[in-house]
């Protein structure tokens, strides 16, 4: 089987070489070809569009270059289980399997399929409770009086000057424009006035 390795550290002081020479290992062990290793020097944190090595190792797996992606830990793909699971998922859609050797995932095993569908269900479960706690969150703040949005900069006086402006024939978007409010908010106030 042709793998590629991924490494990640997060700062410019720290080096990938202990995670690479494990993944080489595990390769070793395995009888599987190395046919290309990316590294990466940035915060676990940042997107994976922020990774130039991850991004050239994704472009790779779409042109089937390798059957796997080893890497020594989990958390060397990203910091947030969504986050890893949306580079899972990619992989997964590009028929490239992926290999945690910390973790013992495989999941070209029936095993390693099990742990990645809990991964999964357990992020669909984390973004359902974040979103609870959000709605729950807005709703006691709305019973305390906070509003939320934009604050609107439609009163009597700026609804005054619509009017008066459409009377004197300009036009919607002009009118939006040189009171700087949306245009939204110029239909807005010419209904109220009628």
């Amino acid at each position: 089987m042709r793998v590629a390795i991924y490494g990640r550290v997060s700062t410019t002081g720290q080096s990938t070489d202990v995670q690479l020479q494990e993944c080489r290992a595990y390769a070793n062990r395995c009888g599987y070809q190395v046919v290309g290793e990316y590294c990466d020097t940035i915060s676990g944190t940042t997107g994976k569009d922020d990774r130039p090595a991850l991004t050239r190792l994704l472009e790779d797996a779409f042109a089937r270059k390798f059957d796997a992606v080893v890497i020594y830990s989990i958390d060397r793909l990203g910091r947030s289980l969504k986050n890893c699971l949306e580079i899972l998922e990619s992989l997964k859609v590009h028929r490239t399997d992926f290999i945690s050797i910390k973790q013992q995932i495989d999941t070209s095993s029936p095993t390693g399929q099990l742990i990645f569908n809990l991964f999964a269900c357990l992020a669909s479960y984390e973004r359902t409770q974040i979103l609870e706690r959000t709605a729950l969150g807005r709703e006691r703040a709305k019973a305390r009086g906070v509003k939320f949005g934009r604050p609107s900069k439609m009163n009597e006086s700026v609804a005054e000057a619509v009017r008066l402006l459409r009377e004197r024939g300009a036009g919607i978007k002009d009118i939006a424009k040189s009171l700087q409010i949306g245009v939204g908010s110029v239909y807005k106030a010419l209904r109220t006035a009628a």
